[in-house]
This record gives C-alpha cells, structure tokens and sequence, in this order.
C-alpha cells in the first residue's frame, strides 16, 4: 500500500517507531561523535599549528609536515622499526597461532586445559607481562639465560642489544596471541567433516586436507587475524615504554612509531607536531588496510563461494 494511503494511526505508529529506533542507538553516535570525530578533526586542526600546551595555538600551515618529511631522522627509523616489528609480528602470530589451534583441535585429551593456558597471557595486562619479559630477558638474572647457561649457550642481550630487541619483542607478542588461538580453533571447528573425509577417500593426506580444503575455509578467518595483528603491532606501544626510562631501546632500535608521536607530545611538549605525526600515521593504517583488503580477493573464500 502507498504511503499516502495508509491511515494516519499507522503512519502516526512507524513514526514513533523510526523515532524510538533513533532514541535507542542515540548513545552509541553520540559517543562516536564525542569520543573519535570530535578528536580526529580536533587532532587534524592542531597539526598545522604550533601548540606546546602552555603557549597559544600559533597557525604555521603545513610546516609539521614538512618537517616530518623533510628533516625529522627519527621520523624515518621509527618507520623502519615499526615496519620490522610489523611484519615479523604478524607472520609469527598468525603462522603459529594457526599451528596451534590445528593440534589443539586434534587434541584428544586436556584439549580445555590447553586452551585455557594458551589463553591466559591474554588476559594479563599488557604493562605487567612486558615487565615480566623484560626481567627474564635481564642479561645478569635473567631465568632464559639461566636456562640457556645449563646447555652451554653463552648470555644474550635480547632486549639489551639492538640487533636482538625486535625478535625479542615479537616473541612477546605471539606469547600473548592467545585470543588469535582461540579465533583459529571457533574457525576450524567450522570446517565441515565430510569434506575433510572426501579428501582421505581419494588418498590425500594431511597436507591435502590443510591446502585444499582447511586454509581455503579458514581463509576469512586467517584474514580477520592477520588485519588484527597488524593494526596492533602499528599502534604498539607499552612493550617499548617499558625498554627503559626513556624508550625506544639501545639506540632508538626499538623507536616504534606510537611512542615516537608520546615523545614529542608528553617529553618535548610539541603537541601541534605530536597531532601531525598521528595523521600521518592514520593515513598509513588507511593505506595499508584498504591494501589488505584489495588484496584479500585473491585468496579470501567466503561462504557461498564468493570473494
């Protein structure tokens, strides 16, 4: 029926309805707008300023970004290191939390036990298990040089040396990738049985089972895990706060991009730069995700068939 049909009371009635809809996710906009547009466009106005907290706002166009493009050293080892940081960490989260969550669901017993303590890390907050690491990498009394120390490996550095501080970090961060096990494992157990059972009937094996059918299955999964793990290790931040009193590691070598933009904003007072570094930083997450996801139609199989 035509709307200009229909009785008043009904119209009167969807009216209401559209309205107590709107009243309902009311909130939720309202907490978008305050908690991430408002500082967003707020944050990209203070980029073209000169602001360092307790002196006026001072208008300097794009000279942050010259700047940061230009004549800033650190800009472009922060860059470098995240980046290092960034594909190491992602390949070793998503290559062994798969990994795991396959023998665990081929688990016969304590499959609960495990997953629970594979779990656990997760749960511990962030700050608290980067201290623990760090004191088990301590190069004097540290537990994993003592453990080494008893089959003749010499000490390491680890997060003392800058050639190790990375591998070091991303060793941290598969140890608390536990929730990308549990995603894995709600993402296998999905896997329908009979298909797995056609390809013994015809003579695969294992690795059959894993290429033709699991990855292909899981591939929605793998890409949701993957985009996960690349968003964090971008904004990663509490492991190198906590390298020393004044981050970055030896030598800058653990200078994450995140605790470079704390720098310049809590050390040096540079707010307005601070802000230009964030944009950029949001641009490059942009990119890189809209990568992601252009390229995941060549792999990504939905359900359905579809890409």
């Amino acid at each position: 029926m035509p709307a200009h049909e229909q009785p008043a009371s009904y119209r009167s009635h969807k009216r209401r309805r559209i309205w107590a809809g709107y009243l309902f996710i009311l909130p939720s906009i309202l907490g978008i707008i305050i908690f991430t547009l408002a500082p967003l466009i707020y944050s990209f106005y203070l980029s073209f300023t000169n602001w360092t907290v307790l002196a006026p706002k001072k208008w300097i166009g794009f000279a942050n970004y010259e700047k940061i493009f230009t004549n800033d050293y650190f800009f472009y080892k922060s860059l470098k290191v995240t980046a290092y940081y960034s594909l190491g960490s992602v390949v070793a989260i998503v290559v062994f939390c798969f990994i795991i969550a396959m023998l665990l669901n081929s688990a016969k017993r304590a499959k609960a036990f495990f997953r629970a303590a594979f779990y656990l890390p997760t749960v511990i907050p962030v700050l608290a298990g980067s201290i623990c690491w760090i004191w088990m990498f301590n190069v004097d009394f540290g537990i994993i040089n003592y453990a080494l120390s008893f089959v003749g490996i010499d000490k390491q550095y680890w997060v003392g040396a800058p050639d190790s501080v990375i591998p070091s970090l991303i060793l941290i961060a598969v140890w608390g990738a536990g929730n990308v096990i549990v995603i894995f494992m709600a993402g296998m157990q999905d896997v329908p049985r009979h298909l797995l059972e056609a390809v013994e009937i015809d003579g695969g094996g294992w690795w059959r089972k894993l290429r033709s059918v699991t990855i292909p299955l899981v591939s929605p999964v793998i890409f949701y895990n993957v985009i996960l793990a690349f968003i964090n290790s971008l904004t990663a931040f509490t492991q190198t706060y906590v390298l020393g009193r004044n981050g970055g590691g030896p030598n800058d070598s653990a200078l994450f991009y995140s605790f470079l933009i704390y720098r310049e904003a809590f050390k040096y007072q540079n707010m307005g730069y601070a802000c230009a570094l964030a944009m950029v930083l949001f641009v490059i997450v942009g990119f890189f995700t809209y990568l992601l996801f252009k390229l995941s139609s060549r792999w990504v199989h939905y359900e359905g068939g579809g890409k």
